[in-house]
């Protein structure tokens, strides 16, 4: 075995045996290998960084089985960290940095970061992005309402999910086809995982969707990502519910073992 593989594996593995029933929103779970791994309890899902359980525990004497259906990504760096360490956002490190925004993305927190990429910026008409690049005023409100309050992973979006920005009118998303649509615009690259936060990337500017006489009647309920969370003392009701039982069935025929 690689010592790659080995630390590979030893971060899938707990040092305490637990069950899926004794996770709770908030959680943290140290690994064999040292780090610290968080629990999502969504209203759709489980997750646990970037993975979700697909499955019903297998339990031991010893020890226990959870199936996820990625394989897990442990935090790095704060999200200023992983956007500087990819390629694809050195216009968006620029631009936070014009906007003065270092300090917010590297302090403790919990932020949904729907992270325009280069092609982003480059798909702006050229007038339109001198003069937001030559407004620090605007340029800060345009990267707050990319912004999201809390973490909410690509496995906690359901089908009419809203998540409330750090500027501007909610943001409403979305799976299709097994890629997330955030105000209509494609993820492209989900669950980069930052030790205060999540970053979605996307190849176009997230703008506020036009208004509607009555969305909330139009496309039905939303789930905020506050509601969409659950405590701890509503994990049971959330274990007994038939729509986590139906969330196990349909993930467990498509799912990545994490075995020996």
């Amino acid at each position: 075995m690689t010592p790659d593989l080995r630390k590979l594996m030893t971060n899938h593995i707990l040092k305490e045996q637990r069950s899926s029933k004794s996770l709770y929103h908030g959680q943290e779970l140290e690994t064999l290998g040292g780090l610290k791994l968080r629990v999502f309890v969504y209203r759709n899902n489980l997750c646990i960084e970037n993975a979700c359980i697909a499955a019903h525990d297998k339990t031991g004497r010893y020890s226990s089985l959870f199936t996820v259906n990625k394989v897990l990504t442990p935090p790095m760096g704060t999200v200023m960290d992983v956007l500087k360490a990819d390629d694809r956002f050195s216009r968006l490190v620029g631009a936070i940095q014009t906007a003065g925004m270092t300090e917010l993305l590297n302090q403790q927190g919990a932020l949904t970061f729907f992270a325009p990429t280069n092609d982003a910026f480059t798909a702006l008409p050229p007038s339109e992005l001198s003069k937001l690049m030559g407004d620090r005023q605007q340029l800060s409100a345009v990267l707050r309402h990319h912004l999201g309050e809390g973490m909410l992973v690509s496995g906690g979006v359901g089908s009419h999910t809203r998540l409330k920005p750090l500027q501007g009118e909610k943001l409403e998303l979305n799976v299709r086809n097994y890629t997330v649509y955030v105000n209509k615009v494609p993820v492209v690259d989900a669950d980069l995982m930052a030790t205060n936060g999540v970053i979605h990337a996307v190849n176009n500017i997230v703008k506020p969707l036009p208004p509607k006489v009555d969305r909330e009647q139009a496309d039905g309920p939303a789930a905020s990502l506050g509601s969409a969370s659950v405590s701890r003392s509503d994990l049971r009701s959330f274990r007994d519910d038939d729509l986590f039982q139906k969330v196990i069935r349909s993930h467990s025929s498509k799912t990545l073992k994490l075995s020996q």
